[in-house]
């Protein structure tokens, strides 16, 4: 079979811009905050979702289920997004997902295999059989007994559900956000240094800094109060912080760029 995607991104400006932080619905930050766990270059999806409020809550809340309470296992689920985002041409969906399939134990080499042939890497045979289902469905073809057969040899009834859901979601965000010709975060970005300073004065100690950028910020165990952690932030974490400023209800942070 084929490894070719079934569909290209189109080059081009977003057909509808991501939503910059400040204009999304309180509780959709809330959510990008709670979900930090997931790693970068979420803004630009959750800035496109917050067009449709309503409709990305529920969207999230699904893709929450299939990465935390799913129980395909962290490895099978990283080879079918990575699988089914290339097959669909999801270019933003296959970056974002790198990450996640190297912490769920995917090499480099891995990953990269999953863009290629099947028979290009020595994959065991039950990724052997994911694969090949992930293209079939990302081909909207049936899946042949045989093959529904091998898969129910390796997944239990609960597990081959969630296989399947989870492809459809994937590709319903490939499409979707390739459609929309969505940016990655990375896209065009300029990386100024970015330098934070907290007024510990103004801090009422809600702690949503602390939620948003772990990494950067600290709740005190006695005032409650913040403190950043590294006043000159890593780049990589700079939409988490800039998240967490936006989040801040005294205003207490402040962000200085400087190239």
């Amino acid at each position: 079979m084929t490894s070719s995607p079934a569909s290209v991104r189109v080059p081009g400006p977003p057909r509808i811009p991501p939503l910059p932080p400040s204009e999304w619905p309180a509780s959709l930050r809330s959510l990008l905050a709670d979900s930090h766990k997931d790693g970068a270059g979420r803004v630009n999806l959750f800035g496109t979702l917050a067009h449709h409020p309503v409709l990305a809550h529920a969207w999230l809340s699904l893709a929450r289920v299939l990465t935390h309470e799913g129980t395909l296992g962290d490895r099978r689920r990283e080879l079918v997004v990575l699988r089914t985002a290339h097959r669909l041409g999801g270019t933003f969906v296959h970056e974002r997902h790198r990450t996640p399939a190297t912490e769920a134990g995917l090499t480099a080499e891995e990953i990269r295999a999953t863009a290629a042939a099947p028979d290009a890497h020595p994959w065991t045979d039950e990724e052997r059989t994911l694969l090949e289902t992930c293209d079939l469905l990302a081909a909207n073809s049936t899946l042949p007994d045989g093959l529904w057969q091998r898969l129910a040899r390796e997944l239990d009834p609960e597990q081959l559900i969630e296989l399947l859901v989870l492809a459809g979601q994937t590709a319903a965000m490939s499409t979707t956000l390739g459609v929309l010709r969505t940016p990655s975060d990375d896209a065009g970005a300029v990386r100024p240094h970015l330098t934070v300073r907290l007024d510990r004065e103004r801090c009422r100690s809600a702690g949503r800094c602390a939620g948003a950028a772990p990494e950067v910020f600290e709740q005190s165990d006695t005032d409650g109060r913040a403190t950043p952690l590294v006043p000159e932030p890593d780049q990589k974490y700079a939409d988490d912080v800039r998240l967490a400023a936006d989040l801040c209800p005294s205003g207490a942070i402040t962000l200085m760029d400087a190239t």
